[in-house]
């Protein structure tokens, strides 16, 4: 029998009609106007036009167990103490909502998603690497999430072994906050051995969340789904340690899709582990030498809490001086000397920012030593 459900269960049930679900959701909601509009569809009986080409997604559509089983989800979910979050909610994490690639219809979570945290002016970082890495990895994720914690900064992960838990750990030795972000429920703790750790993460004031539902155990298949979260709610993601197919390099991948800053830690080169953070410094990833390169980036001045160089930072997805360089070319300077003057910039970070900028194809050189907008 057909029923109506609230405003949270009919999001859970679009989440549940098939993937991409921001594009079907989007795709339904040109054709309906609001999430209750496309609902109101199901109950009258109508066929979506908007998704006819997604065979299967129109069969869920019209399967009444599926709106009761996502009735049953939000029930699970609240018998279970865990709140939910939908791209509809005023306190859905604004990096994600703006990712529209990345975010999930439905996030189920304990602890507290703190706006500040991931709002456009927070910063939170993601630090990732391999679970079978190193003890310096260990040590490189832990104390790099410590120092940037003590500053303010969110530290998100995975809770995974190795570089993830370390990363976590360091966070809660600097009394900061921590997301972890699961690939299965966010009441199925995994690994088994993290339980001390995914309770202190909460009662840290920090948040353990996963866009599946309650009860969903780890599986292959969701771990890649996961990493893109980690990345959309970053500003930035730093790769400690990495194989040559690695979770962290697919973090990585989605992170610079996404416009953020993507830093590695370099390695022994006779270390597999250290292969991923390598490459990806030979291919332009910044080279995180120690916490102070990765400061000055985020222009984070303020060794007690975030704040921003004034005009600086990653606004835009860019790091200083890209920003600022990027800035002086769309208000009309083209040259290396006139951006220097512009901005009041050492010519050779303008020469390097430029460089930076033509790579991601925001900048173009239109002749000798003469820069314009893409």
């Amino acid at each position: 029998m057909l029923r109506e459900i609230n405003g949270t269960s009919v999001m859970i049930w679009l989440s549940l009609l098939g993937k991409p679900n921001y594009l079907i959701y989007s795709l339904l909601l040109k054709e309906y106007g609001s999430a209750e509009g496309i609902y109101n569809a199901f109950l009258a009986g109508r066929k979506p036009e908007s998704i006819r080409a997604y065979e299967n997604v129109l069969t869920a559509f019209a399967d009444p167990g599926l709106a009761a089983q996502a009735a049953d989800i939000s029930n699970k979910a609240a018998e279970r103490g865990m709140k939910t979050v939908t791209l509809n909610d005023g306190n859905y994490p604004y990096k994600l909502r703006n990712l529209p690639s990345a975010c999930p219809l439905v996030l189920y979570y304990y602890g507290e998603i703190n706006e500040e945290d991931f709002s456009e002016g927070g910063i939170s970082v993601a630090v990732v690497g391999s679970r079978h890495c190193s003890v310096s990895g260990e040590a490189n994720a832990e104390s790099f999430s410590y120092e940037l914690s003590k500053r303010g900064v969110n530290i998100v992960s995975g809770l995974a072994r190795g570089c993830d838990g370390a990363a976590h750990t360091g966070a809660l030795k600097a009394g900061g906050r921590t997301t972890a972000v699961l690939a299965s429920g966010a009441d199925v703790i995994y690994p088994p051995e993290h339980r001390n750790m995914y309770n202190r993460i909460i009662r840290s004031g920090g948040c353990v969340m996963s866009e599946s539902p309650p009860g969903t155990a780890p599986c292959k298949q969701l771990f890649p789904a996961r990493n893109r979260i980690i990345a959309g709610l970053s500003d930035a993601v730093i790769v400690v340690e990495a194989a040559k197919k690695s979770g962290a390099l697919i973090t990585a991948d989605r992170a610079l899709e996404a416009d953020r800053i993507v830093f590695a830690i370099p390695g022994d080169v006779r270390n597999p582990m250290a292969y991923g953070a390598n490459e990806l410094i030979r291919q332009g990833a910044v080279c995180a030498l120690d916490v102070g390169i990765i400061l000055e980036e985020l222009g984070i001045i303020d060794e007690n809490a975030v704040k921003r160089k004034p005009g600086n930072g990653s606004a835009a997805g860019l790091p200083y001086p890209q920003n600022a360089v990027y800035n002086a070319i769309l208000h009309g300077a083209s040259t290396a000397d006139e951006i220097a003057a512009s901005v009041q910039i050492d010519i050779s970070e303008v020469a390097a920012a430029l460089t930076l900028l033509e790579v991601r194809g925001l900048i173009k050189n239109v002749t000798m030593g003469m820069f314009r907008a893409s």
